[in-house]
């Protein structure tokens, strides 16, 4: 099982966003899942391209989604314009989806 990481990452703190993949990353691969970041993803894009625009991010994170089974759509993903166009191509190619919502504690 292959799992994508989905949510609000533009226009949020890095530390924030990077904190929340991370714990979600965490959770699933305890579970036994093979996880997919983009956060990490991301990392890669910027140290090949500094200059990467927002729609090289997506390209290489919707051809990423394309290699999983499931999407999780983290807290707060209905604020993103990234993870609403990954939840419909998850629905398109036929993934399971899951939401993500820790309780207490930080994000």
């Amino acid at each position: 099982m292959r799992i994508y990481l989905s949510g609000k990452i533009t226009g949020r703190e890095k530390e924030d966003y990077t904190r929340q993949f991370a714990r979600a990353e965490s959770f699933y691969k305890t579970g036994g899942f093979d996880v997919v970041n983009p956060v990490t993803i991301g990392e890669v894009i910027l140290k090949n391209n500094p200059n990467a625009k927002w729609e090289d991010f997506m390209q290489e994170d919707l051809k990423a989604l394309r290699t999983c089974t499931h999407i999780a759509l983290l807290e707060g993903w209905e604020e993103s314009k990234g993870a609403k166009k990954e939840k419909a191509e998850a629905e398109k190619i036929g993934l399971e989806i899951m939401y993500l919502k820790f309780i207490g504690g930080k994000k």
